[in-house]
């Protein structure tokens, strides 16, 4: 396996894409107009695109007003972009639409349990326990919880948008043509061919990546395997009973929305469906950076929302490794330590062989993230393992990890 490989596993299991690294074409004239901003940024800091014009939320409620599905891109730990989600949830409820959501943070196999939880059959310990919110997802169940009491007090459906991540990675290591028989049925139909999009997940990699043409193709496929899924999940849900006539505002990170190119387009490909895109995108100097990519004339997206930069409230302490199992035999090893985190600053390596966690025996990655959940920030979490034959025992205080 090549030593690109964890960093590539780990941007897709985030679902982050860094629009500031991407080749820049000429600013287009609307960015002027964002430009002359200064903080503090207000509460309605509303663009409509390409014109730029500034906009109230009524106005942007009244340009929504037709549209059946909307795409909002949000940065997931920012917490305003989450109020500004629940602030559109509420309004059209107001406006008595037939409303569904759906969530880039669950998968189509929670599905079962989404619908339990809206029916109300499920406490909140009881849900987040059967969706293993803190492992699957990790961002502070806080910043989502009024967008699903929503949900569940009107009793709206929430649709798990997301494909299963064990078959994305899979494609990330080895890619298509090496899955199974039975995965690849599993997959859906995948746009290849769009070069603008190629162009831009190449730019993203490239610039933080010197990996060889093999491994930006796993990446490519993995990436477009994730997109067209949860365009896949979006169009099945649209064509059936339960979904008709219903409008869908979509929440997902900002990176499968940008330019249309991930979700949207392929979206749209197989329904015909006109949607309209919001990105929300947390103010910084030189914003204008982020807004243009040479191989399209799209615009960012229909709607551009700037709010205050907001640190979050918390975030799922983590010890900072990439594991890795072997076949028949017992525990995970470290495949790489990530810079700056808990695990280095406490001396683990890459290589070193992790066999028991708080004295109990480590079997799967999910006994280790559980364990660290259950510890919290602030403690230390307890380790057992062997480094080139000799067991050893190590401490790991932990503290909050960036994405």
């Amino acid at each position: 396996m090549r030593k690109q490989l964890p960093w590539i596993i780990s941007l897709l299991a985030f679902g982050i894409l860094f629009p500031n690294c991407v080749k820049k074409a000429p600013l287009p004239p609307w960015t002027s107009k964002i430009s002359m901003l200064q903080a503090p940024i207000g509460p309605e800091e509303i663009f409509r695109l390409p014109e730029g014009n500034q906009i109230t939320f009524k106005e942007l409620l009244k340009d929504l007003q037709t549209t059946r599905v909307i795409f909002v891109g949000e940065s997931h730990d920012q917490i305003e972009h989450h109020r500004i989600q629940a602030r559109l949830l509420q309004n059209l409820i107001a406006e008595g639409r037939e409303l569904g959501i759906a969530m880039e943070m669950f998968t189509r196999s929670q599905q079962p349990v989404l619908d339990q939880w809206i029916r109300g059959l499920l406490t909140e310990e009881e849900f987040l326990k059967e969706v293993q919110w803190e492992t699957t997802w990790g961002i502070d169940y806080e910043l989502y919880r009024d967008i699903l009491d929503q949900a569940r007090t009107h009793r709206i459906k929430v649709l798990g948008l997301n494909i299963e991540r064990d078959l994305v990675r899979r494609v990330a290591q080895n890619g298509i043509e090496k899955l199974s028989f039975e995965d690849r049925r599993k997959l859906p139909e995948m746009d290849l061919t769009d070069q603008r999009h190629r162009a831009y997940i190449k730019s993203i990699y490239k610039n933080h990546q010197g990996g060889v043409a093999e491994d930006f193709q796993y990446f490519y496929e993995a990436q477009s395997l994730w997109d067209d899924g949860m365009a896949e999940t979006l169009s099945d849900y649209l064509k059936s009973s339960d979904g008709k006539g219903k409008t869908l505002l979509v929440l997902t990170g900002s990176g499968h929305v940008v330019f249309g190119f991930g979700i949207p387009d392929r979206f749209y490909r197989r329904t015909s469906l006109p949607y309209q895109t919001i990105v929300l995108k947390a103010w910084k100097e030189k914003l204008d950076e982020d807004f243009t990519f040479t191989e399209t004339s799209s615009p960012l997206a229909n709607f551009l929302w700037l709010t205050p930069f907001n640190a979050p409230v918390k975030r799922r302490p983590s010890i900072g490794v990439v594991l890795k199992k072997r076949e028949d035999q017992k525990g995970l090893w470290i495949e790489r330590v990530l810079p700056n985190s808990p695990a280095e600053k406490a001396g683990l390596f890459s290589g070193d062989h992790l066999i028991m966690v708080e004295g109990k025996e480590i079997v799967k990655g999910k006994d280790i993230h559980d364990a660290v959940v259950q510890k919290g920030s602030g403690n230390s979490i307890h380790f057992i393992l062997f480094r080139e034959g000799v067991k050893k025992e190590i401490s790991i205080p932990l503290s909050s990890l960036k994405d």
